[in-house]
């Protein structure tokens, strides 16, 4: 990813939340920096416990397994909705 992706996504973060998740500072001669607001990790710390949760969440093997056939003719016919 390049750097200017990167920092697009980052404003990106910023506009859409509450507040400022990344706080930056321009360089200059003692260099610049970017740091995690409160409210970055805060939104960092309920993304990581959602993306554990989901961890624990069946696969979609296994929901795959459960779901019932699919009815005779119910391909074609989705493919005719999707065209």
């Amino acid at each position: 990813m390049s750097y200017r992706r990167a920092w697009l996504l980052i404003d990106d973060l910023n506009t859409s939340f509450t507040g400022r998740l990344v706080a930056a500072k321009a360089g200059g001669t003692a260099g610049g920096h970017a740091t995690l607001t409160p409210l970055g990790r805060q939104v960092l710390t309920l993304y990581r416990e959602a993306e554990a949760a989901a961890g624990e969440l069946p696969t979609l093997g296994q929901l795959d397994r459960l779901a019932a056939p699919e009815a005779p003719g119910a391909a074609a016919e989705q493919e005719r909705e999707d065209a």
